[in-house]
């Protein structure tokens, strides 16, 4: 790159690319059609839900009003009738204990924008924060390539559950090393694992901050994509218990459960007023979410019968979808970590390899099977340290999942006979 860039520029120019970003973007110049483009390549590495569109279109289009404020200038934290909006839907959905006030909430441009936003506000560059792996590898890239926040990474106990007892012996390590460590980042349920954190499990959690006056941000994006109601806790449902509520911040957006990530609209909900103000008067011109945006997501979430209907249909049909990949790793004697929910789960290769196990052997796979036409990541793009894992997305149209599934028993069989 050109000298006349910044060092921060070339320094992320130069970076290997994400492998999530590497094989999106492979996904995207060669995408499989079943009519047109047989031969491309079925994206089963991207997290979005594709098997809702005949339900969220519809409803999209029919949401054709206009009005004047939504062309104008808002309150730099969402318009007001939306947050009013948010809040109850919040409150309601997530059977919280207090009603959310809406002066709790401030809305950006997708959840991306969140982490990088609460980093710009809890930390300084070079500063550090906690989190277990393995975790989603674009957070890391969202806290520190702008606002220059750290990662320091944490192996969570052997249920893939957060552990207070390896977070206390991680911020002991920072600090002997002279780390600053500003707070811990928890995603729940866990992307890529599936692990879903109880509510005492949170709460270990939300001490071991307080005690050490450090803040929490928990990411709940998938939390109404649980196959069966009742089987998540969020932790808005026991904010009475948080011992520091003024550095717990809850996320949450419509990009998974509402199969809309190109929406880019996503919630920062955190009892801190001052954190909001900050919000609003530094950094929110860049993370703002069109009005007409939205207003008609704000009409959405008030049609609460066609919300509800829609979020019923939704888990069936995800649960169905798993099942199906379920079946096929069963066929082929690949274990995997069942998940109660989201959209996608986490599999054990082993028998896969060929060798013992390496991530030389897992990029290998990796590329193998890019070249058969499926697209899986493996633990890498989630700084997993386990070559073994890969995640598998299972919420894409039924006939597309029923030929990666196809592709995929093709390519274990071939793959482990050469």
């Amino acid at each position: 790159m050109a000298s006349e860039f910044s060092a921060r520029c070339q320094h992320n120019f130069n970076k290997e690319p994400s492998l999530l970003y590497d094989g999106l973007r492979k996904c995207q110049k060669n995408p499989y059609h079943p009519t047109d483009n047989q031969a491309g390549i079925i994206n089963l590495g991207t997290s979005e839900n594709l098997i809702c569109d005949d339900l969220i279109i519809p409803k999209l289009e029919s949401l054709t009003e206009i009005t004047p404020p939504e062309l104008r200038y808002f309150p730099l934290n969402g318009m007001w009738e939306f947050r009013v909006e948010l809040a109850r839907f919040l409150t309601d959905k997530s059977k919280s204990d207090q009603v959310i006030d809406p002066e709790d909430i401030s809305v950006t441009n997708g959840c991306s924008s969140a982490f990088s936003s609460l980093a710009y506000m809890i930390g300084d560059p070079g500063d550090h924060f906690l989190i277990n792996t393995p975790y989603y590898g674009m957070t890391s890239v969202y806290m520190g390539n702008y606002m220059g926040l750290k990662p320091i990474e944490v192996d969570t106990d052997s249920d893939n559950m957060v552990c207070v007892r390896l977070l206390e012996e991680a911020w002991d390590k920072a600090q002997a090393e002279g780390k600053t460590v500003r707070g811990v980042v928890l995603i729940n349920p866990n992307n890529p694992t599936g692990a879903v954190y109880s509510k005492e499990r949170v709460l270990q959690v939300l001490h071991f901050a307080a005690e050490r006056s450090i803040h929490v941000i928990i990411d709940e994006i998938y939390f109404l994509s649980m196959f069966e109601e009742g089987t998540f806790h969020s932790c808005l449902s026991y904010s009475q218990d948080w011992p520091d509520p003024a550095r717990t911040h809850f996320m949450w957006g419509f990009s998974k459960d509402f199969s809309m990530s190109g929406s880019r609209c996503a919630v920062i909900h955190s009892k801190n007023r001052d954190l909001h103000r900050a919000f609003c008067k530094d950094i929110s011109f860049y993370h703002n979410v069109p009005g007409i945006v939205q207003m008609k997501l704000c009409r959405m979430l008030k049609d609460r019968e066609w919300v509800e209907e829609y979020l019923g249909e939704s888990r069936v049909r995800l649960q169905k979808h798993a099942g199906i990949v379920m079946s096929t790793l069963d066929s082929l004697g690949v274990s995997y970590f069942k998940p109660e929910g989201a959209l996608y789960l986490w599999a054990d290769f082993s028998p896969v390899f060929t060798k013992s196990p390496s991530m030389e052997e897992a990029s290998q796979i990796f590329d193998k099977m890019i070249d058969g036409g499926i697209y899986i990541p493996y633990s890498k793009g989630f700084n997993g340290n386990n070559s073994i894992y890969f995640r598998i997305i299972y919420s894409i149209p039924e006939s597309y999942l029923v030929e990666a599934m196809t592709r995929f028993s093709n390519f274990v069989k071939m793959y482990t006979s050469a």
